[in-house]
């Protein structure tokens, strides 16, 4: 598959919206709490509910986008998006009270929702049917690639100039990722602007339409099946809530008595397997479609808790890094592809938001909970068993979902 043209801006344009939205609305956030956490007088917890904000309503941004997508030119949305992300970021520069902060966090969430993954998904989805499981793995990639590449630059000026200018510099960077997609991104749908989608042609639509036809009630928009929109939901908040679990990977690494460095090593191969399995899982979601590529995930992230339950050597425990690295795929990619494979491009707008606010929330909730746990039981055992569990059940509602969808 060739991509180019209209077809690569509009590929970069969404890679931009991610990377902005995502990379850096949460992925160097927390390089920002100790600093104001510190000169404001509140504490760490106060500082990282704005995160929590931040996410909750990025979700709810996305509930509303697809209303906002009915017109013809993105254009408008585009730009009052981002100046309400670019203008909320950089008031926080000038706040001296965290209730403030708050507030900006809840414009700040919500403009980047509006603009985010419902957004960059549905267009990466009317723009490409060849290929579109490594288009969005390629764009949902583009956070974890911000956030690797921004946080040692953004740590570098905060150390240096002050968390205040540290937001100014995101300010511009928000606005240069984001301007692709208003200087370059034609239409939301190719149609529109007098062009048709990658690889589509009149023999794949016919194929896809005769394939489809048990699934028509989801595939023609006019009706969701309830136990299977349960299902795939139930899918999104367990995917997502297991990508809570790496934040405590230095906690887990001094848990097994190992160093301080060792549980830093185990976070940053958990964040090249977070990129790298993204990439990955939308070229097999390419070749051998989106239940096995799940499920082929689901035994790699089943492998890793067992090595952390059981054995704990410095070398072990960098490899379940790696496997467990590999839930982002699930809590991003694999969302998105299976409420596009279950229920159809015309649902898709209609389903998938709902997945994304479900699974934000789950990856909040289990942020704490995961603690939690440790406090009451005094360690991360307890937690390790509830993540292999979770991991079979997320296979579980997979198989029976698709068993469902073609009975």
């Amino acid at each position: 598959m060739k991509i180019k043209g209209t077809y690569l801006l509009v590929l970069a344009a969404m890679c931009g919206l991610i990377a902005s939205g995502v990379g850096l609305v949460t992925n160097v956030a927390g390089l920002f709490f100790d600093p104001i956490a510190t000169e404001i007088g509140v504490s760490k917890g106060q500082v990282s509910l704005m995160l929590t904000i931040c996410n909750i309503c990025f979700a709810l941004g996305g509930m509303v986008t697809p209303v906002l997508m009915k017109a013809r030119n993105p254009k408008p949305l585009l730009i009052g998006a981002t100046a309400a992300l670019a203008a909320s970021t950089a008031a926080l520069s000038l706040c001296h009270s965290i209730m403030t902060m708050y507030a900006l966090c809840v414009v700040r969430g919500l403009s980047a929702g509006v603009v985010g993954m419902v957004f960059a998904t549905t267009v990466l989805g009317n723009w490409f049917v060849e290929g579109l499981g490594l288009v969005t793995s390629i764009a949902f990639g583009c956070s974890g690639i911000a956030g690797a590449v921004f946080s040692p630059i953004m740590s570098g000026i905060i150390a240096g100039a002050g968390w205040r200018v540290g937001y100014i510099v995101v300010t511009v960077l928000t606005v240069l990722l984001n301007l692709p997609a208003i200087l370059f991104l034609p239409a939301v749908e190719p149609a529109m602007c007098g062009k048709k989608a990658l690889g589509a042609s009149a023999a794949k639509t016919k194929a896809t339409s005769s394939a489809g036809k048990k699934a028509a009630s989801s595939s023609t928009g006019h009706a969701i099946n309830g136990a299977l929109f349960v299902l795939v939901l139930a899918f999104a908040v367990i995917c997502s809530a297991l990508t809570a679990l790496p934040q405590h990977f230095p906690g887990i690494a001094e848990s097994f008595e190992l160093s301080a460095s060792k549980g830093a090593t185990m976070l940053s191969l958990c964040m090249i397997a977070n990129t790298g399995g993204k990439v990955l899982f939308g070229i097999l979601v390419d070749k051998i479609g989106t239940r096995l590529s799940i499920l082929g995930y689901c035994a790699a992230i089943l492998v890793g808790v067992v090595l952390l339950l059981f054995m704990h050597g410095p070398i072990s425990v960098l490899v379940a890094a790696v496997l467990f690295g590999l839930c982002y795929a699930l809590g991003t990619v694999g969302i998105s592809m299976t409420a596009r494979d279950v229920f159809g491009d015309a649902n898709y707008t209609r389903v998938y938001p709902t997945f994304s606010l479900g699974g934000n929330f789950a990856n909040a909730a289990f942020s704490s909970i995961i603690g939690f746990m440790y406090d009451f039981s005094g360690g991360y055992v307890l937690p390790l068993w509830v993540m292999l569990f979770m991991t079979i059940a997320s296979a579980a509602t997979i198989v029976v979902a698709y068993a469902k969808k073609e009975a």
